[in-house]
């Protein structure tokens, strides 16, 4: 039996490549999302997922504190929750008050970040 050979795969960073058909795409969603990028770019954490029981769950967090805890809404898109998580991580920054849309009155768990 004859070795097969192995396709060589081509050098990759390892990351999402930037679309070619929207040059300066990732400028603008960098801009959309300017609370965000400070918050990362300081040590803060981003989590999108389930946090169980909790399906599309969005958590911000600076390394310190939670800033924000979403719900996504139904049919809510990626980009529209990105969007009302950086606008929470606002809100908390200059209020000094976290946004939590997970742990309601009615909720009869806590979960804390």
């Amino acid at each position: 039996m004859e070795p097969r050979r192995k396709a060589k795969r081509s050098a990759s960073s390892g990351g999402i490549a930037a679309s070619p058909k929207h040059p300066g795409a990732e400028a603008a969603t960098l801009n959309a999302y300017a609370y965000l990028q400070t918050l990362l770019d300081t040590g803060g954490q981003v989590l999108l997922g389930t946090v169980q029981p909790i399906k599309g769950a969005a958590v911000a967090h600076d390394g310190k504190t939670t800033l924000a805890m979403l719900r996504r809404k139904p049919r809510e898109s990626l980009p529209e929750l990105l969007q009302r998580l950086d606008a929470a991580v606002a809100t908390a920054k200059s209020t000094g008050k976290r946004v939590d849309e997970i742990n309601t009155a009615s909720s009869d768990k806590q979960y804390l970040f």
